[in-house]
């Protein structure tokens, strides 16, 4: 059974500036006619400079949970081609946005990260920064994808650029127990730069509490703790940045 828990919190930056927080995140577990359990979770950077860019990330996460809600519904399944029919699918309700708002696309500049995972076989896209992390049976935490920057740290490619140069998809026959999700806010604290990996302990005690947790009420009580964590002093020395993390594991600790 899966147990998922993720915030999407505004930085510091933002509440200087009096602006809203430009993350967003969506997430569900989906349960087949076969009652097998499929995680479901995206989540979107907008761009500083993009004026649209709340609305932006909101809408491909909203976008992309949807396509693939409707695709599990009507063949159960999902394969490589859906990646990118999800990314055109995603590209296309920015681009209708921008047209409904007479602005140019550029204002609705965002990032995507978002996994499907099956009991036998995950798919996994992104495009930008940010990253998707996963648990090897080994007890070690993998990057999917190295965070794409370009010649700075604050610059990255985005879902409305239609040649899709920097879309990633994969599919891999893993059974993943555990895995998380997060936007660029976070990624000087979960990863290691120096040798490109994740940071281990980051994830192992992020994960400790809620594999511990049996019931629903402490999966809840952990979604408001992360949220309280993400905006917390500790977090905002790091980073003034918007910050999301989405954490989910089928793993179970004893107390």
């Amino acid at each position: 059974m899966w147990k998922a828990i993720g915030k999407s919190v505004v930085g510091v930056s933002h509440l200087q500036g009096n602006t809203a927080c430009e993350d967003a995140l969506q997430y569900t577990v989906y349960t087949s006619p076969e009652e097998e359990e499929i995680l479901i979770a995206f989540v979107s950077d907008g761009a500083g400079s993009a004026k649209q860019a709340a609305m932006a990330s909101q809408l491909a996460v909203t976008t992309a949970l949807g396509f693939v809600q409707e695709q599990l519904q009507q063949q159960g399944v999902l394969a490589e081609k859906h990646l990118y029919q999800l990314a055109d699918q995603v590209y296309d309700a920015l681009q209708q946005q921008a047209y409904i708002r007479q602005l140019p696309l550029e204002e609705f500049s965002c990032t995507l990260l978002g996994c499907v995972v099956f009991n036998s076989y995950a798919c996994f896209i992104q495009v930008g920064d940010g990253a998707i992390v996963k648990y090897n049976d080994n007890d070690f935490y993998t990057p999917v994808w190295w965070p794409h920057n370009g010649e700075y740290m604050n610059t990255t490619a985005f879902i409305n650029d239609n040649s899709f140069r920097y879309l990633k998809v994969l599919v891999t026959e893993e059974a993943i127990t555990e895995l998380a999700l997060f936007t660029d806010g976070l990624q000087m604290l979960a990863l290691n730069y120096e040798t490109e990996t994740a940071h281990h302990p980051f994830f192992k005690d992020m994960f400790k509490w809620l594999r511990f947790a049996s019931q629903p009420e402490e999966v809840a009580i952990l979604n408001g703790k992360l949220e309280e964590y993400l905006g917390g002093a500790l977090i905002n020395k790091l980073t003034d940045d918007d910050k999301t993390l989405f954490l989910a594991t089928r793993l179970q600790q004893p107390q």
